[in-house]
């Protein structure tokens, strides 16, 4: 929608410069000058709508608002709020990490990612406690930079929204890592704590909104489900086989693989898009194949496809 509204002002910019051109023919001068000045107006603020709503396209936001009993409009402990920003960076640190770098789970985060997944806190609001941060995005084109911190958003938001599956959220989450899955314990251990829960809003530079809860009821069986995990290990592998189906709602694939047999996994937006035509052929796909192994012993394997090779 935002796209459309914005194709929409370009056109009557147009159409006002076009009719402005016109004038020019217009045989009565004072005529001509009173409709010239109307729509040199209308023109000028048409430009100050396109430049408004690009400028709403340039940013990455994100609204975090922490609400509970304990916490009074317009006023939260430093202890609490530093708990819900600290524990939002370092999943996204640790989720672009394992996404562009590698799915370690100790060492230092390689700068270039934390460039990427750096956000400035620009302004607070109410209800109860929000705080609002924003990312440049480069008007003149999408960078690997923005691109990069769409897709880890993305599954930033995939892993969040996963609560109520255990079995699910094992699936998103053994792709990103073992320190991801210490952070999230952490970070919702914390909530918990401090008695508080979170609404986390995502409004990407297309003006593309995704918005989800993290409710302190729900820490208990998260965190029973991430304790489970023992150990991931994860591999890099290249597979060529039948593309059965995508699935574009719930960002999944369906495989069919000599040696491997049927691979559901998941993969970005992006990459999901970029395959749909692909259906009932064959395709080659860099995966990341995750084996997550529980306390009990028994091993799960979960795919991510992160690339399409050329054949």
């Amino acid at each position: 929608m935002p796209h459309i509204e914005l194709t929409a002002i370009e056109r009557k910019i147009q159409d006002t410069e076009k009719e402005l051109q016109n004038l020019v023919a217009f045989s009565d001068d004072t005529m001509r000058t009173i409709m010239t000045s109307e729509l040199d107006y209308r023109l000028s603020e048409l430009k100050k709508q396109k430049e408004a709503m690009l400028a709403a396209f340039s940013k990455e936001t994100i609204s975090i608002r922490i609400y509970g009993d304990k916490v009074e409009t317009g006023k939260i402990s430093s202890r609490v709020l530093l708990a819900a920003l600290g524990g939002f960076q370092s999943m996204l640190d640790s989720v672009a990490n394992a996404m562009l770098n590698s799915p370690t789970s100790r060492g230092k985060i390689p700068g270039h990612i934390k460039d990427i997944t750096e956000f400035e806190v620009v302004g607070t609001f109410a209800g109860s406690f929000g705080v609002r941060l924003e990312r440049e995005v480069l008007q003149s084109g999408m960078s690997s930079g923005d691109t990069d911190i769409n897709r880890a958003l993305d599954e930033l938001f995939n892993v969040l929204e996963t609560l109520d599956n255990s079995e699910q959220l094992l699936s998103v989450i053994t792709p990103c890592g073992k320190r991801t899955v210490m952070h999230y314990r952490q970070w919702i251990d914390d909530m918990r704590d401090n008695d508080v829960n979170l609404e986390v809003d995502w409004v990407d530079d297309s003006a593309r909104t995704r918005k989800l809860h993290i409710l302190k009821e729900r820490a208990p069986s998260i965190i029973t489900t991430l304790d489970t995990i023992d150990k991931i290990e994860n591999e890099d592998v290249t597979l060529c086989g039948m593309l059965n189906g995508v699935n574009i709602r719930n960002r999944t694939f369906e495989m069919s693989v000599e040696g491997e047999g049927l691979i559901k996994g998941k993969a970005s937006l992006e990459t999901l898009i970029s395959i749909t035509d692909k259906i009932g052929t064959e395709i080659v796909a860099t995966m990341i194949r995750s084996n997550a192994f529980t306390k009990a012993g028994i091993q799960k394997i979960s795919w991510y496809m992160s690339k399409i090779e050329n054949k």
